[in-house]
């Protein structure tokens, strides 16, 4: 199962998660701790006052901007002001932002600087991917210790920055290994073979397809996987449905790691996910720890462990084994 109309998995419009209307729908006076911290002082007091007042009223009200009249002075300054936003509404999987957040391209502007410095944004994220990266170095030194070999494959890569983050800190990574980066993006494609080609990597390939669209080229034969921001956008339905439909592609025993977003970033950051849902309508979900077992094990897949990224815990990563 795919979101319909898309080759992308996390584009689309689709309507509010439960638990974000939950807390649009808080009492004004709850909603003040979110617009009161420094980052969130920085983005106001940095924003012309129109655009200033605008947002900070929409948020305390629990407004969607559809239904605010003269929202259109904030859509306006956000995607004209920021490199991050207009991306997003391109793009809602782009790895633009992520190159950011993940500190590899520098952020400017004070909404940029904004996504990079909440929690959500520039710490949970890094927070994610340094945890991911070190636990598939892991994973994969054990198995080339056990089998001698690894064909693995980062599904939704972007540029590859989790595999190409494994053979630098990994030196000794050899021809027993293949990595495979797969994205439909060939903007994200570009920039990883560019990646590649300066650091002079050898084990990685790029992949431009659908990421539902590999049974010929993987025919139960990958050893490890990684999912890691795809889910973020997806309904519990469409999990499992992604899930079950790239289960073929790995040997029995596979592992494959895949994170999730928590309800913990609506509880803790709750303004980043106001402006990123009204500003760009991104539909990202927030469902509660524990769910991504029974996404795994509805999918086919048996469950290993959970762990989350320290210490902002706005993730749950999970491995199964197929």
């Amino acid at each position: 199962m795919r979101p319909q109309n898309s080759e992308n998995a996390m584009a689309g419009k689709v309507k509010i998660n439960q638990k974000l209307q939950a807390q649009y729908d808080l009492p004004r006076q709850e909603k003040f701790k979110y617009i009161e911290t420094p980052e969130e002082r920085l983005l106001f007091d940095g924003l012309p006052a129109k655009v200033s007042e605008k947002l900070k009223e929409g948020f305390l009200s629990g407004a969607h901007g559809v239904d605010i009249d003269g929202w259109d002075i904030v859509t306006d300054y956000f995607r004209e002001n920021s490199e991050i936003i207009p991306a997003l509404t391109k793009n809602p999987g782009t790895f633009a932002m992520l190159e950011r957040m993940y500190h590899f391209e520098p952020s400017r502007g004070v909404i940029d600087n904004y996504f990079l410095k909440c929690k959500s944004g520039g710490q949970a994220l890094r927070n994610r991917y340094q945890t991911v990266t070190a636990k598939a170095c892991e994973h994969v030194s054990e198995m080339l210790a056990e089998n001698g070999k690894c064909l693995m494959i980062d599904i939704g890569s972007g540029p590859g920055r989790n595999g190409i983050d494994m053979c630098r800190q990994m030196p000794n990574l050899n021809g027993n290994i293949r990595i495979d980066c797969i994205d439909i993006d060939p903007e994200a494609i570009e920039k990883g073979m560019e990646l590649v080609h300066a650091y002079r990597i050898k084990q990685i390939e790029f992949v431009q397809k659908s990421m539902t669209r590999l049974h010929s080229r993987y025919p139960g034969n990958v050893d490890y996987g990684l999912l890691i921001g795809i889910l973020c956008g997806l309904t519990k339905e469409e999990r499992i449905g992604l899930l079950s439909a790239i289960k073929p592609y790995f040997r029995k025993g596979a592992k494959l790691v895949a994170a999730s977003l928590l309800d913990r970033m609506a509880d803790e950051d709750l303004l980043c996910a106001y402006i990123l849902r009204e500003t760009t309508c991104w539909g990202l979900q927030y469902p509660p720890i524990g769910e991504l077992k029974e996404v795994f094990e509805m999918a086919g897949w048996k469950s290993e462990e959970f762990f989350q990224e320290e210490p902002t815990k706005f993730y749950e990563i999970g491995v199964a084994i197929a």
